[in-house]
C-alpha cells in the first residue's frame, strides 16, 4: 500500500504546486524537489506523528526506493517523450554537437572531473579511500544531465528551437552514455566478470542499444501503418514499445536501454509520426504530456525524499562538495572550449552566446542519483566512500537544481538571447494594432446591440487590450520582408499538416514537403520563395532507379518503384499548389496594420509575386503530369475526389452530432461506415488502358 500512497500524495502535492505557485519565478522542478527535501526531512527527524503510520511508511518507501524502479518505471516515458517531441529537422541539423558533447565532451569531462576529485584526496582534503577507478565512476554518474528545467525556461522565454534541441539531444545521448560509462567502471568494481575490453564493451551497448531502437521503430511504424483512426491502439501501441524496447536491451541484450529508447523516439519524430492517424495526434500528444508530467513530478520529489533521507555527511564532506560544484562547471567549460571550434562548423553551428548557456544548463538529476543510489549498495566498497558518493551526487543534484535552474533566466536575459529582432518587433506591433482596431470595431457592435446597450460602456472598455508595444532597434525594410516570409513558410507548412490530416496528401508527401519548407526557413526569410525546385526534383529518377530500369529480371521491381514515385509526384504538386494558394490569402491580412503604408504594399506584392510564381509552376507541373501520364493521373485525382466527398460527409456526422440530431452510438456506425470507404478508396488501382481525350 505504501507506494500507492506515495503516488497519490505526490500527484496532490505536485499539482497543487503547479496550480497555486505557477507564478513563482523559480522552475517547477525544483520547487518539487524542495518538497521531496520537506517530506524526507519529516521522517527521517520525526516531525510527523506517528499516529500517521500510513504516510510515514508511504514516504519511507520513496526514500529507500529500488534505483531500478527509477529506471525500468520512469525513463521509458521521459526519454522516449523527448525524442519522440523533438523536430527533426531541427535536431538533424544539431545531432552533430549533441553527438560531441555527449561522446568525446563526457570523456573529457568523465577525465578532468575524476583529477580533480584524486586531487582532492592527494592533497589531504577529503576522500583518503577513493581510488582511479571509483573516481573515474563518479565522472560517469555525474556527467548524466537532467534538462527538464532548463528546456522549458528557454521554451518559456522564447529562445530559439535549435538551443533548446541541443541541449534536449545532449541529454538524452548524455544519459545513455553516462550509464554506459558507469557500467565500465562498475562491473569490475563489483566483482563482476567481462569477456570484451572495456573499449570494445562500450562500442557494443551503444551501438546495440541505438540499432535495437532503429529496428523497433521500424516494427512499430509498420503496424501503426495497418491501424486506421484508433486512439486506444496506437497509443498502447507506443507506450509498450518504449518498455519493451528498454526491457530487452537491459535484461536480455544487455545493450543501452537509453539510447535503444531514442533510436525508437527519433525513428518516430521522423517518418513515423506520419504513420499516426491523424485523428489521433492530438490525443496522442496530450496523453504523453500527461504522462511526462506524472513521471516528472514523482521522480523530482522522489529526488528529494531520497536526498533528505539516505545521505549521511561530515563538515569536510561540504567543503569537498563546493570544490566539486565549482570544478565540473570548470571541466565543462574546458570542454566545450575545445569542442567549439568543431561545433561552430556542424549543422546549426553554435554561438558564443548559446555556448554558454549549454556550460550553465547542464543540471544533473534522478538517472545520476539513481546511478549513485546503485553504488550506496555495493557491499564491497567502504561504507565511507558510499556515503560521500552518495553524498556528493545528492549535492550536486541540488546546486544544480537550486541555483543553475532558478539563476539560467538571469544568464538568458543578461546575454540578450531573448530580444526580439527587429523584422519579427515590426511585424508583431503591426498584429498588435491590428487586433486593437478590430476589438474597438467589435466593442462598438456590442455597446449598440439592445441587450448591451445598458452596460458600463467605461467598464467595458477598460478590457481592452492593452498590448505593450515591442522595442525596434534599427529596423530594415530588408528584414521585415525576411520576416514576413519566414511567416507566410510557417504557414504554408502548417497547411501540409493540414492536408494530410484531410488525408489530402500521404505521409511520404507531407514528409517531403515540410522537410524542404524547414531548408527554406533555415535561411531566416532572406531566400524567395519562388527560388525552389521541389517539383522538379520528385521528377528526376535517382541513380539507384535508373539502374534498376537497365536490369531486364528486375524490370518489374523497377515499375512498381516508379509508380509510387509518380503517384508522390502528382501528390506533391496538388498539395503545393493548394498550399500556395492559401498563403495568397495570408498575404492579404498582412496590409492590415501596417504602419508604413507603402512599405507594406511594397512587401505585399513582391511576396504576392513569388507566391504567384510558384502557382503557374505548380499547375504547368500537374498539366504535363497529366499529358505524360494520364492513367495515373486519373488514378490519383479519383482517389482525392473520393477522399474528399468522404472527408465532407465525415464532417456533416460531426454537425449531426454536435446538433444532437443523432447520438454518439449512432454517429459511430457511420463513421465505421466512412473509414471502411477510406480504406477501400486507398486500395483502388486504374487498370483501364484506354484514356479517353478530352
Amino acid at each position: 500500500m505504501e507506494p500507492l500512497l506515495f503516488i497519490i500524495i505526490a500527484l496532490i502535492l505536485g499539482t497543487l504546486t503547479r496550480h497555486l505557485l505557477k507564478k513563482m519565478p523559480i522552475p517547477y522542478t525544483v520547487l518539487l524537489v524542495v518538497i521531496g527535501l520537506l517530506l524526507g526531512a519529516a521522517t527521517r527527524f520525526h516531525w510527523i506523528d506517528e499516529s500517521f503510520e500510513l504516510v510515514l511508511g508511504a514516504i519511507s518507501w520513496a526514500g529507500v526506493i529500488n534505483p531500478h524502479v527509477v529506471f525500468f518505471v520512469f525513463l521509458p516515458t521521459l526519454v522516449f517523450e523527448a525524442a519522440f517531441g523533438m523536430d527533426w529537422h531541427t535536431f538533424r541539423k544539431t545531432s552533430v554537437n549533441a553527438t560531441l558533447l555527449a561522446g568525446p565532451g563526457i570523456i573529457i569531462a568523465l577525465g578532468l572531473t575524476a583529477v580533480l576529485l584524486i586531487g582532492v584526496k592527494v592533497f589531504g582534503i577529503g576522500l583518503a579511500g577513493w581510488s582511479w577507478p571509483i573516481a573515474l565512476m563518479f565522472g560517469a554518474v555525474i556527467s548524466a544531465s537532467d534538462p527538464v528545467a532548463v528546456v522549458a525556461i528557454l521554451k518559456e522565454l522564447g529562445a530559439s528551437k535549435k538551443l533548446s534541441t541541443l541541449i534536449d539531444g545532449e541529454a538524452i545521448l548524455n544519459d545513455g552514455t553516462a550509464i554506459v560509462l558507469f557500467m565500465v567502471f562498475y562491473i569490475p568494481l563489483s566483482g563482476q566478470a567481462t569477456e570484451l575490453n572495456p573499449f570494445l564493451d562500450f562500442l557494443k551497448v551503444a551501438i546495440g542499444g541505438m540499432l535495437l531502437g532503429l529496428i523497433m521503430g521500424r516494427a512499430v511504424m509498420y503496424w501503426l501503418k495497418n491501424v486506421f483512426n484508433d486512439p486506444i491502439v496506437e497509443i498502447v501501441v507506443l507506450l509498450a514499445s518504449a518498455y519493451l524496447v528498454f526491457f530487452i536491451a537491459e535484461e536480455f541484450l544487455h545493450v543501452s536501454g537509453v539510447l535503444s529508447l531514442f533510436g525508437l523516439g527519433i525513428t518516430m519524430a521522423s517518418v513515423g509520426k506520419t504513420r499516426i492517424s491523424p485523428e489521433v495526434n492530438k490525443f496522442l500528444h496530450e496523453f504523453w504530456e500527461l504522462a511526462v508530467y506524472i513521471a516528472n513530478t514523482l521522480i523530482f520529489i522522489i529526488v528529494g525524499v531520497v536526498i533528505a533521507s539516505r545521505i549521511n555527511f561530515t563538515p569536510t564532506d561540504f567543503i569537498v562538495l563546493l570544490i566539486l560544484y565549482v570544478g565540473i562547471h570548470v571541466a565543462r567549460a574546458i570542454m566545450i572550449a575545445l569542442l567549439y571550434p568543431l561545433m561552430k562548423r556542424a549543422g546549426y553551428g553554435i554561438t558564443f552566446h548559446e555556448a554558454i548557456v549549454t556550460w550553465y544548463g547542464a543540471l544533473r538529476g534522478a538517472v545520476g542519483l539513481a546511478l549513485a543510489l546503485i553504488v550506496a549498495g555495493m557491499a564491497n566498497l567502504p561504507v565511507e566512500v558510499r556515503d560521500q558518493f552518495l553524498f556528493l551526487t545528492a549535492g550536486i543534484v541540488l546546486l544544480t537544481l537550486l541555483v543553475n535552474a532558478t539563476t539560467i533566466k538571469l544568464i538568458v536575459d543578461k546575454l540578450g538571447m531573448t530580444r526580439v529582432a527587429a523584422s519579427k518587433a515590426v511585424v508583431l506591433n503591426q498584429t498588435y494594432v491590428a487586433v486593437s482596431e478590430e476589438m474597438e470595431a467589435e466593442l462598438l457592435k456590442i455597446t449598440s446591440s439592445r441587450y448591451y446597450k445598458n452596460a458600463d460602456a467605461d467598464v467595458v472598455r477598460s478590457y481592452l487590450p492593452r498590448y505593450k508595444k515591442v522595442k525596434v532597434e534599427h529596423p530594415q525594410k530588408s528584414s521585415e520582408l525576411a520576416e514576413l516570409r519566414r511567416r507566410v513558410l510557417e504557414k504554408e507548412k502548417a497547411s501540409y499538416w493540414e492536408q494530410f490530416n484531410r488525408g489530402i496528401i500521404s505521409s511520404d508527401t507531407v514528409i517531403k514537403l515540410t522537410e524542404a519548407i524547414s531548408e527554406m526557413l533555415d535561411s531566416n526569410g532572406n531566400m524567395p520563395l519562388d527560388q525552389r525546385h521541389d517539383l522538379e526534383d520528385m521528377l528526376r529518377n535517382s541513380r539507384f532507379l535508373n539502374n534498376l530500369q537497365r536490369v531486364s529480371w528486375l524490370f518489374a521491381i523497377y515499375r512498381q518503384l516508379n509508380y509510387n514515385k509518380l503517384v508522390l509526384s502528382y501528390d506533391f504538386g496538388m498539395g503545393f499548389v493548394e498550399a500556395q494558394n492559401a498563403n495568397l490569402k495570408l498575404i492579404d491580412g498582412f496590409k492590415e496594420g501596417m504602419e508604413d503604408a507603402s512599405a507594406s504594399e511594397t512587401n505585399s506584392e513582391q511576396l504576392r509575386d513569388e507566391i504567384s510564381q510558384n502557382i503557374i509552376h505548380g499547375q504547368t507541373f500537374i498539366r504535363n503530369f497529366k499529358r505524360f501520364h494520364p492513367g495515373i493521373y486519373i488514378e490519383v485525382a479519383t482517389k482525392k475526389a473520393v477522399q474528399t466527398l468522404l472527408n465532407t460527409e465525415k464532417s456533416k456526422v460531426d454537425e449531426l452530432v454536435e446538433s444532437g440530431r443523432i447520438d454518439l452510438v449512432e454517429a459511430e456506425k457511420l463513421l465505421e461506415s466512412i473509414e471502411e470507404r477510406m480504406k477501400m478508396i486507398q486500395k483502388f488501382r486504374y487498370h483501364t488502358r484506354k484514356i479517353k481525350e478530352e
